[in-house]
């Protein structure tokens, strides 16, 4: 019997617990529809520093707060690469829970008590100061809720514009309609919204955004260029069409809307080269790198595709195949995936019109020397690898 304590002791005093710390949690958004909280959170464990982010239904504030932290854990277990073994003896705990549980749930309750108010949400000062609330646990006074609603704009402007500088458009939007709570009036907010839905391919919602923030007082160029973009994405070239000459009204001698109009007439089977030598004549180096960098030779839902193969194109084109399925491969040529074969096809019309641009504004001979330099480098490395 003594043998048996001692060993049920020993168990005891060898089982460890892995730690979780709360860092910080913000409201992101409350969606009244689904009747959902999203909350981010900051937390570390034995998995690393994290930062996510996770829907909390919406109820009585201890049993939003007990699916928090229950939801937290679960995560953290997953992380720290601890799931599934059932002879773990480390036990998760949240190493602040007591001192956090209280805040996170007065927080809640907050939820619960703006979603009765009877007016419009979006007029409530209270549901304003509860969309844009955080808490750092850490450091208490760095705590967004702490801060005036001036200041929290500033933050959520600078954070949204370092995210976008690096790419994270998704995380930038959620700063960004927090900012929008705060000033509904601003422009440029709908129009940086718009810009991390354009990256990320959301036109619709992206066009709805420039659209209003052209309502709100934008006069930018780059903004109208951003919606006869999503225009001609759309198959919308009528009003693609409609914006880039207005564009041309204040910006006559713009070399790269010039291109874009070419563009529109190109899609339109209207006479398009001229518009192009005009901008050539303007600022060729800036024209060659609009028509590299924004000139779609594909035809927007082609009705009258040609097919030819590869040898008639290289025929036509006097390149050799071999050149242009590297352009093709890389992009660099109108081609499209064959569904059957996994090869590549090619309209006749696309790929002569894409020759006769590149030849007439010296861009060919760059482009194959840019390629035939590709394939001798990789013949070379296959060389390099043989006994």
């Amino acid at each position: 019997m003594h043998r048996i304590h001692q060993l049920i002791m020993r168990g005891k005093l060898e089982q460890t617990k892995a730690t979780i710390e709360l860092i910080s949690i913000e409201v992101e958004r409350v969606d009244a529809e689904y009747n959902e909280l999203w909350v981010s959170f900051e937390y570390t464990c034995p998995g690393g520093e994290y930062k996510s982010a996770m829907p909390v239904p919406i109820g009585n504030s201890m049993d939003m707060t007990n699916h928090f932290f229950r939801e937290l854990t679960n995560e953290a277990r997953h992380l720290s690469e601890m799931e599934g073994d059932e002879s773990l003896t480390t036990n998760l705990v949240v190493s602040n829970k007591a001192s956090t549980m209280l805040q996170i749930k007065n927080l809640y309750q907050r939820v619960i008590e703006a979603l009765d108010y009877e007016g419009v949400l979006s007029e409530s000062a209270s549901y304003i100061d509860l969309c844009t609330s955080g808490l750092d646990f850490r450091t208490p006074s760095n705590s967004l809720s702490v801060r005036d609603f001036e200041e929290r704009f500033r933050i959520f402007m600078s954070r949204a514009k370092d995210k976008m500088s690096h790419g994270y458009y998704t995380i930038a939007a959620d700063d960004l309609e927090k900012a929008k709570v705060l000033c509904s009036s601003s422009s440029l907010i709908f129009k940086l919204i718009g810009i991390c839905h354009r990256e990320l391919g959301h036109l619709d919602l992206a066009l709805e955004m420039f659209l209003k923030s052209l309502e709100l007082g934008d006069n930018d160029k780059d903004t109208f260029l951003y919606i006869a973009e999503i225009y001609f994405f759309l198959g919308d070239m009528e009003n693609a069409s409609d914006i880039l000459n207005k564009i041309i009204i204040n910006y006559p001698n713009d070399s790269r809307v010039l291109v874009e109009l070419a563009n529109v007439l190109y899609q339109q089977e209207k006479d398009y080269l001229e518009v192009i030598e005009k901008a050539y004549q303007i600022d060729p180096e800036e024209t060659k790198n609009a028509i590299v960098q924004t000139f779609v030779f594909k035809k927007n839902g082609n009705k009258d595709f040609k097919r030819i193969t590869l040898d008639k194109a290289s025929e036509m084109l006097k390149i050799p195949s071999n050149t242009i399925m590297s352009l093709a491969t890389k992009h660099k040529i109108p081609a499209r995936q064959d569904a059957a074969t996994e090869g590549f096809i090619f309209d006749e019309k696309e790929i002569y019109t894409w020759a006769l641009v590149y030849r007439r504004f010296g861009l060919l001979q760059n482009e194959i020397e840019r390629i035939s330099s590709n394939i001798r480098e990789q013949d070379d490395k296959d060389l390099a690898v043989l006994p």
